[in-house]
């Protein structure tokens, strides 16, 4: 990144690549990537009563849903002897270390210890974190102080057929994933052959990008008739309508959220939804239920398969009939075939990477007034973000 090269000036902080890159607590980034709310898990695959141990950020946290349907996270260990709490039992909204039973609630506070005086459970707490369950995820503010005002995607809210894909592990730096946001013209070379309606998205676009209120806004207009309009969220979120690989449906929306597990390995939450409702609707997630029942098809085994010389890329479009994961499977041939964290040092940026080089602006900015105690961007959503937001008209709103 340019950061590298630069000298510093007087008065400015330098950036170091590591600075830019890793998200560990106390880092640079860390500190500005946990001033926002993140997807920490696919709420359908953590039931009532259940904890599970997860790692954020090269963090450890304890997930847990409370007997009655409500998530929390809280410290890793009991504050005792240090036992991992999710091995403990939940009982109601609070848990259990399984080692001398203390108990805990959601916000922390130590309630029982058995085998000690009860006045010593008062002086006793671990953190608790914000959370708040949406759209089929769990998400949380794992930041300091009070958690800012959580985000609501209204085009996303919309009646239709909401689909949450299992979370994917890959073995590369976040930072690279979301970079892929604007590199805008990998789409017809990565994705050639993936949707049934390729024709309309193939080609090379024109494309055009722009800093807004929440992020940034891209257009990619393919000779083939159809525009993206690609709208990046900040710090790691990107929403768009694309046209649907189902020759039923004319278009899908999708929303991704790419999160450091740690600075080796990023954490894919992705979102899809369709414009169909009651008996159609029920006809489509039987027809997904059908094919992913059957589906043997591993995106990482998939993508690693390639990566290490063992299948040829186009052979992944011989491996499934799901679309979807086809999609998925060529990014991750992309993407973690820089590497686990990319050398940008060896890059060759040109004037179509202007998306990627306005998203590097932002971030290099942003954290070097973090760096330098100066004051932040404040990013907003705008209140109307309907299903315009994927149609390329709120920003253009936002500005008159």
């Amino acid at each position: 990144m340019a950061s590298i090269k630069r000298k510093k000036k007087k008065g400015r902080a330098r950036l170091s690549f590591t600075d830019l890159v890793s998200t560990g607590p106390g880092t640079l980034a860390g500190r500005y990537m946990r001033m926002f709310w993140h997807p920490v898990y696919r709420a359908e695959d953590l039931a009532p009563g259940k904890a599970k141990p997860i790692r954020i950020m090269s963090e450890d946290f304890t997930l847990y849903r409370g007997t009655g349907g409500t998530p929390h996270v809280v410290a890793f260990r009991c504050a005792h002897r240090g036992t991992q709490l999710s091995a403990g039992w939940v009982e109601g909204d609070c848990i259990r270390c399984m080692y001398h039973g203390w108990l805990y609630d959601s916000t922390g506070q130590c309630l029982e210890q058995p085998a000690e005086q009860e006045s010593f459970a008062k002086k006793i707490s671990i953190r608790s974190y914000a959370t708040q369950e949406y759209l089929g995820l769990i998400f949380a503010y794992l930041g300091e102080g009070k958690a800012p005002p959580f985000p609501r995607y209204l085009h996303f809210e919309r009646e239709g057929g909401l689909e949450v894909l299992p979370v994917q592990v890959w073995p590369c730096n976040f930072f690279q994933r979301v970079d892929n946001n604007g590199d805008t013209f990998h789409v017809p070379f990565v994705h050639r052959g993936a949707y049934l309606s390729s024709d309309i998205r193939s080609g090379l676009p024109a494309i055009s990008k722009e800093e807004t209120p929440w992020g940034t806004t891209g257009y990619a207009a393919f000779p083939g008739g159809w525009t993206n309009v690609l709208q990046f969220v900040m710090p790691n979120a990107y929403t768009f309508r694309n046209p649907a690989p189902d020759k039923d449906i004319p278009w899908d929306d999708r929303f991704q959220w790419d999160v450091p597990l740690d600075d080796q390995h990023s954490l894919q939450f992705r979102l899809r939804l369709v414009p169909l409702t009651g008996e159609a609707a029920r006809q489509y997630r039987e027809r997904r239920a059908a094919l992913l029942a059957e589906e043997r098809f591993s995106i990482v085994d998939a993508g690693q398969a390639v990566l290490t010389g063992k299948l040829n890329f186009e052979d992944l479009e011989k491996l499934t009939n799901d679309k979807i994961s086809l999609i998925h499977a060529q990014d991750y041939v992309s993407q973690a075939g820089q590497g686990v964290i990319a050398d940008r040092s060896q890059e060759h940026l040109g004037r179509s990477d202007a998306g990627i080089i306005l998203f590097r602006k932002i971030w290099e900015r942003e954290l070097r007034a973090l760096a330098e105690g100066r004051p932040l961007k404040k990013w907003a959503l705008p209140q109307t973000a309907g299903p315009e937001f994927v149609l390329g008209t709120t920003d253009k709103a936002s500005r008159t």
